[in-house]
């Protein structure tokens, strides 16, 4: 079983991938901006920062012999599940996919500097 504050770092691993995701594929449509310059040096100073809490978050999971696992299983068309490397033994934690959108639009709009919502 998988305790609560393993689960919120767990939860931050999986948001931090995410944005990290959804970052690399919108710098890829930033060219016909006019500023494209200056997005995409933000976007490229984010993503290393982006890297690196997640590799944070990765080593402070490793310590508890856990790690996230890459590849999503859909469930159905509103949620998807991950699979939790645990000692000995394999979890599923199940998430909302608008629930994963939301949370990933206020990561970026946190890092943006941005209003957004701390409760999420």
């Amino acid at each position: 079983m998988i305790k609560h504050d393993q689960q919120i770092h767990v939860h931050n691993a999986i948001i931090l991938e995410l944005t990290i995701r959804t970052l690399e594929r919108d710098k890829k449509h930033m060219d016909n901006l006019k500023a494209s310059f200056a997005f995409k040096a933000w976007i490229e100073k984010e993503l290393k920062n982006l890297t690196r809490d997640l590799r944070d978050v990765s080593r402070t999971l490793g310590m508890h012999g856990m790690k996230v696992m890459e590849g999503t299983k859909d469930i159905d068309e509103y949620f998807v599940a991950y699979t939790v490397k645990t000692r000995g033994n394999d979890e599923e934690l199940r998430y909302s996919k608008v629930a994963l959108r939301n949370k990933v639009n206020e990561e970026v709009k946190m890092r943006l500097g941005l209003e957004y919502d701390k409760e999420r």
